[in-house]
């Protein structure tokens, strides 16, 4: 009889967005804004089996959108055990805000916007005060974890955008006004910067580049590092970079499919 890691790879090409097996943490990859595709019953049976006894983890935090899995009759946040950001943020509460953690806020800008992300557009004030409202509002990653972002915090994340990119991103930020379309365009430009359509071959050095790697540096770290057993959802970029990291450690590990991730 196959074991279950010698089944996933005579089956690889039945999960499109991956899964990485590291002891165990199962982390099965999703496309930003699109519907889990595993097409093979006995590996949803079996990570299934696997989330119904440790606990079934999904990516981001705060905001209120529920996070459904249809595939895993998992219909809203109350059925996870948590996420595995916000168990994070109590690593950021105990050692405070650093610039990248505030890097999020440039990713995925066209799925977010309408989903947290949009609190950055208060035309009675610039883009600097958009995002620090945002940071601090209920539909940020921090304030319902207890964690104040001060507008220090703010501008050491603006000044360290500018690395390497010829734009001075906090006077833009404290000169515009937060229109709507100001906002996003100005999320939009840094977004482009951090994940241009070569990102995982070009040497990274500009600030979006650097933050944001240095942020999906330490969530990945996370998983590892910190979390207990369980099925982890990610976005399926977040398989290749722990496989990465594990890699670089010299961990065993097992990774499956993944031919559709960017």
């Amino acid at each position: 009889m196959l074991s279950f890691g010698q089944y996933l790879t005579e089956n690889k090409n039945k999960i499109p967005q991956g899964v990485l097996i590291h002891g165990d943490h199962i982390l099965v990859g999703v496309a930003h804004g699109s519907d889990l595709k595993i097409e093979d019953k006995e590996i949803l049976n079996k990570i299934k089996s696997h989330g119904e006894k440790h606990g079934f983890y999904y990516e981001g935090t705060g905001g209120p959108t529920d996070i459904k899995l249809p595939l895993f009759d998992l219909k809203s946040k109350k059925d996870y055990a948590g996420g595995w950001d916000e168990d994070r943020m109590k690593k950021i509460k105990e050692n405070g805000v650093e610039p990248h953690n505030l890097s999020p806020l440039f990713a995925n800008v066209d799925v977010n916007w309408n989903e947290g992300v949009s609190t950055v557009a208060n035309e009675s004030g610039s883009i600097f005060d958009g995002i620090h409202s945002w940071a601090n509002s209920k539909d940020g990653p921090f304030a319902s974890h207890g964690i104040s972002v001060s507008k220090d915090h703010v501008e050491g994340f603006l000044s360290a955008m500018g690395k390497g990119t010829g734009r001075n991103w906090l006077k833009d930020a404290k000169q515009t006004k937060a229109t709507p379309e100001a906002s996003k365009k100005f999320l939009k430009d840094a977004e482009k910067i951090a994940w241009p359509e070569n990102w995982n071959t070009k040497k990274r050095t500009t600030g979006p580049e650097l933050l944001v790697d240095k942020e999906s540096e330490e969530r990945n770290s996370h998983i590892v590092d910190n979390m207990g057993p369980g099925v982890y959802f990610a976005g399926a970029g977040h398989l290749n970079q722990v496989r990465d990291l594990l890699k670089a450690r010299g961990e065993d590990f097992d990774f499956h499919g993944g031919e559709e991730i960017g």
